[in-house]
């Protein structure tokens, strides 16, 4: 049986890459670049201009944070825009070795800080766009032409009121220093805007919930006049990189987990799990950017009529779903592991393999055949969510229940026990609450809700109320916080934020031993903030900002569904 070791933490200095100029076959950058870096106690590496994308990820697997720097004019075509006379000449390699930069940095969720041109870039790479030529497409723009030294300021720019950049610099003016003829134009999605100068150009975009802004001006240069703004923005990413390092030790040292994942529903007949799968929030390759080591991935099956046509066509969807789960990881032997125990989990992660635990959303797949238990099972089936949206043959549900066994049927009793013989975990996500209580009383091991969050926060029925998380916590049970807008927030898209209040309310009423995370990736998961596997790097990063202790993130991120799976399949009846 696995030994849990302590948890080690160092206080090395967080790497900042840099983004490097391109001219005369050489690659540099600009002194301040590295002073500034240094002054705010990070450890600046340049990045060479190379096209090669293996390059870029290794780096990025490295690094804790990003500078994307300043320099020449980026080429219209990235904008889809016809260029015009006044656009400079650009550089392709480097607009290319930047937008790739951007993509691999953003896919592990590093700290990006970008400077004039790197803010540009970085607005571009989201979806946004930029004039040309700030006079000929916007008007005359004098105050961005100034010929001072660029370290020294030249004129002011407005901060928005509650902006990041506004709480990082703790004032709504600054003294800059700017000089470009290139600018944002359209801010790209999710980004707002948190500065502009007073003619109206924007000086300043940022990102809500992930880690980046981008400044038009120069604060590397401003640093050597000892600016106190500049000075903020280079704390603010020595300190977002300083928890970024943080966060990947800590992954190096734990098992994480996702304990409920939807992909199979979006596979095509191309889908390979060893790629970057545009069709997926959960393949091998984001798992790997994420550091994310395990998801559950669950053959889901749709409620439908009870008969017995569709239960068997249901019996055999979810043994056709789990054996080419089986197949996809079989194919990846090199990245991946099925694992079936805890034991296994935790070899695998040693041989650094993404782990997949099967397992089957809807007892409905079983009909009415205990039988049926024995047959997935030895496909994998490590937990069996009881039920779906809909009443089946076993127990009635949290959605579009008629209320058909007042709970768990005679049938349904049977299966707690079938369940509870084979080791099996019992997830009551989307059980009814009459279900929920008879199961507690029923089962002879603890239970778990794999994806579902608080219903004192979001008053929805796939959610728990706090009574309900007392029990499953004194049962010895682990209850999952879904990712899914619609069980964190009762209108509009949740982000992290709203991910983190739930969590940390169901750690109140719980206890720190009984809560962590189910994504619903690819079955309707997606938060802003956390959209796939490698975003979820992200909920480690904001339980450190929160205040939770190593010890504490390794139980939520992994650790206590884990500990409870072992109980279960260590127990004998």
């Amino acid at each position: 049986m696995y030994q849990e070791k302590p948890l080690i933490q160092t206080n090395h200095k967080p790497v900042i890459g840099i983004s490097a100029n391109h001219c005369d076959e050489t690659s540099r950058i600009a002194d301040a670049y590295y002073t500034a870096i240094r002054k705010a106690g990070g450890v600046p590496l340049l990045i060479p201009v190379i096209g090669e994308s293996d390059y870029l990820k290794e780096i990025c697997d490295k690094v804790d944070g990003i500078v994307m720097s300043g320099g020449g004019d980026i080429d219209p075509s990235y904008i889809n825009a016809p260029t015009i006379p006044e656009a400079g000449t650009p550089d392709p390699e480097r607009d290319a070795y930047d937008v790739a930069l951007i993509k691999e940095a953003q896919a592990r969720q590093l700290p990006i800080l970008g400077i004039c041109r790197g803010m540009q870039i970085l607005n571009i790479v989201f979806g946004g766009d930029i004039y040309q030529d700030i006079n000929k497409e916007y008007g005359p723009a004098l105050m961005h032409s100034q010929e001072t030294p660029k370290w020294e300021a030249s004129h002011r720019v407005d901060i928005k009121a509650k902006s990041r950049l506004a709480q990082i610099t703790n004032t709504l003016t600054a003294e800059v220093n700017s000089l470009h003829h290139q600018a944002v134009k359209n801010i790209a999605n999710e980004f707002v805007a948190s500065a502009f100068s007073p003619d109206g150009i924007c000086e300043a975009i940022e990102h809500p919930y992930y880690p980046m802004i981008g400044v038009q001006w120069h604060p590397e240069q401003l640093m050597r006049a000892d600016d106190t703004i500049s000075k903020a923005l280079f704390n603010w990413l020595i300190e977002e990189a300083n928890y970024h390092r943080r966060a990947k030790e800590l992954h190096q040292q734990i098992v994480t987990l996702d304990s409920h994942t939807d992909t199979p529903m979006v596979w095509t007949p191309d889908t390979n799990l060893g790629e970057r799968c545009d069709e997926a929030q959960v393949d091998f390759v984001k798992m790997a950017e994420g550091q994310l080591d395990a998801v559950f991935t669950v053959a889901y099956i749709p409620q439908e009529p009870l008969n017995e046509q569709t239960r068997q066509k249901a019996f055999d969807n979810a043994k056709e779903i789990l054996t080419r789960l089986q197949k996809q990881v079989d194919s990846n032997s090199d990245k991946a592991a099925i694992c079936k125990t805890v034991d296994e989990i935790y070899a695998a992660k040693t041989l650094g393999k993404r782990i997949v635990v099967p397992a089957v959303e809807n007892g409905f797949a079983i009909g009415k055949d205990l039988g049926k238990i024995q047959q997935l099972y030895d496909l994998g089936m490590r937990y069996l969510t009881l039920c779906h949206n809909g009443d089946n043959d076993i127990c009635d549900s949290a959605n579009r229940t008629n209320h058909t066994h007042h709970g768990l049927s005679a049938f349904g009793h049977d299966v707690v026990k079938e369940l509870n013989n084979k080791g099996i975990v019992i997830d009551l996500s989307h059980a009814g609450e009459e279900t929920f209580w008879q199961v507690v009383a029923c089962s002879a091991t603890p239970v778990v809700c794999t994806h579902s969050s608080s219903r004192a926060l979001c008053n929805h029925p796939r959610n728990l109320s706090d009574e309900q998380l007392k029990a499953l916590a004194d049962k010895g049970g682990v209850c999952q916080i879904c990712l899914y807008s619609g069980f964190l927030v009762e209108d509009g898209e949740a982000t992290i934020a709203d991910a983190i209040a739930h969590l940390n309310h169901m750690v109140a009423v719980a206890g720190i031993e009984h809560v962590g995370f189910g994504s619903d990736f690819d079955g309707g998961g997606s938060i802003i903030g956390c959209r796939a596997a490698n975003e979820e790097f992200a909920l480690t990063v904001a339980l450190m900002k929160e205040g939770y202790s190593n010890h504490d993130i390794a139980l939520l991120r992994g650790g206590n569904f884990l500990r409870v799976m072992n109980k279960i399949q260590q127990t004998t009846i």
